[in-house]
């Protein structure tokens, strides 16, 4: 079973988006801005195999610093950014970061966590 790390502020999409994972057998550990997901990961460390993540949230940091803070600290481990149009966007750009283009299907989300997470 594969373990994601789920950023998302909007409550409805966060709440699809986490029964539709665990659903297909992921273990999903959610948050509702990227400010308490970096206060866990540093607690904690980083113990998922994927970081799915908005990128527009309240907080002091933003998705966009999230994936920059986790890939400082595990510069390997895919990251889904399921975000629309972001300024700084370009900035987040290779080879262990995704985009998810919002609005996004239910059907791409589960095609890309295939790809990018561990099978059992």
């Amino acid at each position: 079973m594969s373990s994601i790390i789920l950023v998302e502020d909007e409550q409805v999409i966060l709440t699809i988006m986490t029964d539709v994972l665990e659903m297909d057998g992921h273990k999903v550990k959610t948050f509702c801005e990227a400010d308490s997901a970096w206060n866990h990961i540093q607690l904690y460390g980083f113990d998922a195999d994927l970081l799915i993540t908005d990128l527009r949230m309240p907080g002091t940091i933003d998705g966009l610093q999230l994936v920059h803070n986790v890939h400082g600290l595990v510069p390997l481990v895919p990251v889904v950014v399921a975000s629309g149009f972001h300024a700084a966007a370009d900035s987040l750009d290779g080879e262990h970061v995704y985009w998810l283009q919002k609005p996004f299907g239910l059907e791409q989300l589960l095609e890309l966590c295939h790809k990018l997470t561990p099978h059992s």
